[in-house]
C-alpha cells in the first residue's frame, strides 16, 4: 500500500530514528512493549531493578534485529530516575519515547496495610512516575523536538478492587497527574497519555488464573468473557507512541473488554 493514490495520510507506525525507555520493561506488559517498539525500529532502553534481567531483554531484541540496551533502575528512587534519564541521552543521543510501565501491587485488605506496604506501593506507582516523566521531559524539553510519554496505568484507577487499595489509588493519581503533564507540556510538543488495561494474562499472574473458580468469576465481570494480552497492549502503545497519536493527550485509554462499561 502506496501513499501517492490515497487521498488521505496513511499511517506509519514506524518508530525509526527514536530513542525509547521502557521501565519495567524486563517482564509482563513492559517486555511485550520493549519488543514491539524494538520491531517496529525503536532504539530501546529496557530497564528494571535488576541490571542482569535488563542485559538479557537487551539481548534477545539485539539477536532478532533490533537495537537495545540494559540500564537496571529502581524507578521508586529519584535519583536512580535521574541517572536512567542521564545515561540514555549520554549513550544513545536523544530520547524521544518514555513508557512508565514498573509497579507494585500488594494484595491485602486494607485494615491489614502497613506504612511499609502503602509506601512501597505509591513510591513504584507514583513517585516513579513523576520523577521518570519529569526527567524525561525536561530532555526532550532540552532538545526541542518534542516527544511522547506513556504511562501504563489500570482499569484500577477507574474502579474500587477488593484488597489493592493503594494500587488502584496510586493508579487514580496517575490519570490525574497526567492530565497536568499535558496542560503543562503540550507547548513543547510532548504528549502524555495514560494506558489502562483491564485484565492481562501475564507470567506475573498466571498462576491465579489457574485457579479455575477464580478465573470463572473475573471473566463473569468482563463482557467479552477473555482475558486481554500484553501484545494487544503493547500494540496500543505503539500507536500512541507513534506520530499519528499527535492530537492525544491527557487522555486515558480504557482497553478492558468492557469491564468498566457494566
Amino acid at each position: 500500500m502506496t501513499q501517492e493514490k490515497w487521498p488521505v495520510k496513511l499511517p506509519d507506525y514506524r518508530l525509526d530514528g527514536k530513542v525509547a525507555i521502557v521501565t519495567g520493561g524486563t517482564k509482563g506488559i513492559g517486555y511485550a512493549i520493549a519488543m514491539m517498539f524494538a520491531a517496529f525500529g525503536a532504539t530501546v532502553v529496557v530497564s528494571s531493578r535488576h541490571q542482569a534481567e535488563c542485559d538479557s531483554v537487551a539481548e534477545q531484541i539485539n539477536r532478532l534485529g533490533g537495537t537495545a540496551a540494559g540500564i537496571a533502575a529502581d524507578v521508586g528512587r529519584p535519583a536512580e530516575v535521574k541517572r536512567l534519564i542521564r545515561e540514555t541521552v549520554q549513550r544513545l543521543g536523544d530520547l524521544n519515547i518514555l513508557v512508565n510501565c514498573a509497579g507494585v501491587a500488594i494484595t491485602k485488605p486494607i485494615l491489614e496495610m502497613d506504612e511499609g506496604d502503602y509506601d512501597r506501593v505509591m513510591d513504584a506507582n507514583l513517585r516513579g512516575v513523576f520523577f521518570a516523566s519529569k526527567e524525561a521531559a525536561a530532555a526532550m524539553v532540552e532538545r526541542k523536538h518534542g516527544g511522547r510519554i506513556i504511562q501504563i496505568a489500570s482499569i484500577g484507577a477507574l474502579k474500587g478492587t477488593n484488597q489493592i487499595s493503594t494500587y488502584c489509588a496510586s493508579k487514580a493519581a496517575v490519570l490525574s497527574l497526567t492530565k497536568t503533564m499535558a496542560l503543562e507540556w503540550s507547548r513543547y510538543g510532548i504528549t502524555t497519555t495514560a494506558l489502562c488495561p483491564g485484565y492481562v494474562k501475564t507470567e506475573i499472574n498466571a498462576a491465579q488464573f489457574q485457579d479455575e473458580e477464580f478465573l470463572a468469576k473475573t471473566l463473569k465481570g468482563i463482557p467479552q468473557r477473555r482475558l486481554g494480552t500484553a501484545d494487544e497492549v503493547a500494540a496500543i502503545a505503539l500507536f500512541l507512541a507513534s506520530d499519528y497519536s499527535s492530537m492525544i493527550t491527557g487522555s486515558a485509554i480504557v482497553a478492558d473488554m468492557g469491564a468498566t462499561s457494566q
